[in-house]
Formats: structure tokens, sequence, C-alpha cells
């Protein structure tokens, strides 16, 4: 399995229910499926480079959504500046662990 965004499986901390964790985990998957060129870390930023569509500007704004409420113990956020699309992930080395990024 190749996991490139932010999600491998539901981090400890997330307040998403079992069921609806699984849910998002899948349509993460699906989404870097289609649109993900490419990631960047640091020790505590993860960066995700994505394919700049008008569907894949939607998702990522869904997904960041959800994120953001759901495991808000790092700062999610979707940068869009018309030439490419984003996601910014920040947070110590220990929280993004907590993400099973990879």
């Amino acid at each position: 399995m190749n996991r490139t965004g932010p999600l491998g499986g539901l981090p400890i901390a997330c307040a998403l229910a079992p069921g609806a964790g699984r849910e998002q985990i899948e349509r993460w998957r699906a989404f870097d499926d289609e649109h993900c060129l490419g990631v960047e870390r640091t020790e505590t930023r993860l960066i995700v480079r994505y394919a700049r569509t008008e569907d894949s500007v939607r998702r990522l704004r869904e997904l960041v959504a959800v994120e953001s409420s759901c495991c808000s113990f790092v700062d999610w956020r979707a940068e869009d500046d018309r030439e490419q699309l984003l996601l910014v992930v920040t947070g110590s080395a220990e929280q993004l662990a907590a993400l099973d990024v990879g």
C-alpha cells in the first residue's frame, strides 16, 4: 500500500467514531490516488502537493474541514494559489507522528 497523504490509519487522538474514521481514511486514500503529486516532510510540517482541478480544490477543502474538527491537535490548511494546491499540516514532531503519516 502506498500511503502518501496525511492518514495511514486513525490517530489515537481522533474524535471521529470508528466507522466515520474509516470512511475518512478511505476518502483520503481515494483523493491521494487521484491527485497527489508529492510529499515534503520536516520535523514539524507536512506538505502534500496535489494536482489542482475544480474537483480537487473542493474535495481537499472538505477533507481539511473534517480533519480540523476531529484532529485539531495539529493545524490543517488547504492552500490554493491558482497554480498549485497544497495541504499543509503543522504541529510538533510527536503530533505529526500521531497521524501515522507516511
